[in-house]
């Protein structure tokens, strides 16, 4: 193009605006050790995006709009966390400790919201157990919010429109993500107490909420409670998904997320819990057939009809750390309760002592066995565990990548610790217990009873 025609194009770009190429996103890497595969799934919904290995190292994908995904390998717990666009490339780097990186500014953004929010609530978990005035939980963490959309801001120049609210989206559902879990779960607090009025600061929902859909079903879920009182019916509150989401696409995709939730984290939606069953999510089914995003829950139902109370306990088969194959189907006509953990899982080894204590309790009953079912990734993680604790009580037992093998299918394990208890006649007495307690130790003492 000469210069009298590329004055002509700039001319007339500047008043009718011309459209920037769209290029499909580029996928490379580089790499300092051998690996398998390198999976780029969409953050929150794990759907694979694109898979790239040493055979196949450069790929092209292309998007509607810039994704939050996570990379990650067989060997690493631990996922880097990137955004896929159009016009950008992601360039996968691998250490020989299989680390890896994209050395791109938006990614580390990214991730540095992940992790400073982790460390932001260990900072803070003094005041956070501490205070007795919990309304100043969501000022301070406003604070923390602001100051890190300022650090956004300082590249906004570098980073393009699109990307910039993905990150500043990100960055609010964080924050909001742990407020709601404080108030909701951790202090078991009433919509209408006056800590939830965090929710007035919540920015206008747009698609980048795909990324991090939940901060709005919570806001519903309190702005709902605050007129209703009680929640009648899970189809009624799904109306009101669609009442308080204008756009179609978004009302959808929350709709399908909720669904997702009842059966994966029932003990987020407690009040919803009661009146979510098979014969709900069968007529939920039916109402959401048309749903473009049902593929969100559809794998989950399988597990969630599956692992419902009265169920016959999948059989599976684990490992000791000898080698030695234990067989559920060769332990029936006993009391079975399970503890599904990870050596990664703080949560899990926090109510690890808890378990011990249970498990020492019933060392010398041959009717129950306590089982502590590590469905790590590496074997030798667990084992190095295992030799450090020294513990002698419970049977640890090993299955690798248990969540997503057929074992955590068939009882609906998507997050850990999860705890299982599974009657004399091999039928599921509860899926779903989320810590040890009295109330446990009770349901055992009942199902020990039974003949």
């Amino acid at each position: 193009m000469n210069l009298k025609n590329l004055l002509l194009a700039v001319i007339i770009c500047s008043l009718v605006g011309c459209q920037k190429e769209n290029n499909p996103a580029q996928i490379s890497l580089q790499t300092e050790t051998s690996v398998d595969t390198i999976y780029i799934s969409e953050f929150n919904t794990e759907r694979l995006v694109a898979k790239i290995s040493d055979s196949n190292r450069l790929q092209a994908v292309n998007l509607v709009r810039p994704t939050a995904v996570t990379i990650n390998h067989k060997n690493n717990d631990d996922p880097y966390l990137a955004i896929l666009a159009n016009n950008k490339s992601l360039n996968i780097f691998l250490n020989q400790d299989g680390i890896i990186n994209t050395h791109d500014k938006a990614d580390s953004l990214l991730n540095n919201l992940w992790h400073s929010n982790n460390k932001f609530i260990n900072d803070n978990s003094s005041l956070l157990f501490g205070t007795n005035n919990i309304d100043t939980i969501p000022l301070v963490f406003e604070t923390f919010r602001q100051e890190r959309a300022n650090n956004i801001d300082l590249y906004k120049d570098e980073i393009g429109t699109d990307i910039l609210e993905l990150l500043h989206y990100q960055n609010d559902a964080r924050i909001y993500s742990f407020l709601f879990y404080y108030g909701r779960m951790m202090k078991e607090l009433e919509p209408d107490n006056s800590y939830f009025d965090f929710v007035n600061r919540i920015p206008k929902i747009t698609l980048s909420s795909k990324s991090l859909p939940d901060i709005y079903l919570y806001k519903y879920e309190i702005e709902y409670l605050r007129d209703n009182n009680t929640i009648e019916s899970i189809t009624d509150f799904l109306a009101f998904i669609d009442q308080q989401t204008s756009n179609k696409e978004l009302a959808d995709y929350l709709r399908a997320s909720y669904i997702k939730g009842l059966m994966e984290a029932p003990t987020y939606w407690e009040k919803h819990e009661r009146l979510f069953n098979t014969e709900v999510l069968t007529q939920t089914f039916i109402s959401e057939k048309e749903n473009p995003y049902n593929y969100l829950f559809e794998k989950s139902s399988s597990s969630f009809y599956a692992s419902q109370s009265g169920e016959k306990a999948y059989l599976f088969t684990a490992e000791d750390a000898f080698g030695n194959q234990y067989k559920l189907e060769d332990h029936q006509g006993k009391v079975i309760f399970i503890d599904n953990w990870a050596t990664w899982c703080r949560a899990c080894l926090n109510h690890r002592l808890s378990v011990l204590e249970l498990a020492n309790k019933y060392k010398n009953n041959s009717d129950i066995e306590i089982l502590l079912m590590s469905v790590d990734s590496s074997k030798e993680k667990w084992l190095d565990f295992l030799n450090k604790e020294n513990s002698e009580v419970g049977q640890n037992l090993f299955i690798e990548d248990g969540r997503s093998e057929a074992y955590g299918q068939q009882y609906n394990i998507n997050f850990i610790p999860k705890y299982i208890l599974i009657g004399k006649d091999g039928k599921i007495i509860n899926a779903n217990i989320q810590e040890p307690s009295v109330a446990v130790e009770q349901a055992i003492e009942n199902a020990l009873r039974m003949q």
